[in-house]
């Protein structure tokens, strides 16, 4: 799941999610962030961000304690995640892709805004946001003043970086195919919000394309069982 873009007004939202991921245990083993889950975050040192995603933050610490696995894929509005993810919560974070081997398949997993980024802005825009200088400035200023700056710069990154020209599927298909030929039997990504899962036939293997969506305004996630394979779901009420 992925790409809720939560905001600290969104307290209703928050409560709901919540609500259904204390709902997993017992029915998963792992849950995948697949990225942009937070509007803005940066790991900060010594902040803990009770204040702004507080209910989310709990619900996770509530996974880790019940043997859930978080596996964090960062985005371009969440990063750097720090200690909270990786010490607290004992989440695998990963800055870009990476590769995962599952019931004998091997899945490539990536948030996916790098996809349909060669030639755009966004890919320079990007290179300066990912980088030890801007993470340097980042620390400097301190979490209140570069969560003011971040809401600001979120506003301008949708309206200029959230395109059609960016979520072109053509490009993202491309990346796929290339995938399965490097023996890839599933690509899963986010960004795109827009969720789906869609099996191709390489020579006489089945592989997937896989799209978590957006668990807030459309509220679709995606699940893996070994027997169903993936399969999109849509809802956010406890599953038990």
């Amino acid at each position: 799941m992925g790409d809720a873009h939560i905001v600290p007004e969104d307290k209703e939202f928050q409560a709901r999610l919540s609500r259904f991921l204390v709902s997993l245990p017992g029915l998963y083993d792992h849950l995948f962030v697949m990225g942009d889950l937070f509007e803005f975050w940066f790991g900060f040192k010594n902040y803990s961000y009770e204040e702004e995603y507080g209910p989310v933050l709990e619900a996770f610490r509530f996974l880790a304690s019940e043997g859930i696995q978080i596996v964090y894929l960062e985005g371009n509005h969440d990063f750097s995640m720090g200690p909270i993810f990786i010490r607290e919560l004992g989440a695998w974070v990963y800055p870009d892709a990476h590769s995962f081997q599952v019931e004998g398949m091997r899945w490539f997993v990536t948030h996916g805004d790098l996809v349909a980024a060669e030639g755009l802005r966004y890919g320079t825009y990007r290179r300066l946001i990912r980088n030890p200088l801007t993470y340097g400035l980042i620390r400097l200023l301190g979490p209140k003043r570069t969560l003011k700056l971040a809401w600001k710069l979120g506003d301008m990154s949708h309206r200029v970086y959230h395109t059609p020209e960016a979520y072109d599927a053509t490009k993202y298909t491309t990346f796929v195919k290339k995938k399965f030929a490097a023996g890839y039997d599933a690509v899963i990504m986010g960004h795109t919000h827009r969720a789906g899962v869609i099996t191709y036939h390489v020579g006489d293997k089945e592989r997937f394309y896989v799209n978590c969506g957006d668990v807030k305004r459309a509220e679709t996630y995606v699940t893996y069982h070994p027997d169903r394979g993936f399969e999109v779901q849509k809802g956010l009420e406890p599953l038990a």
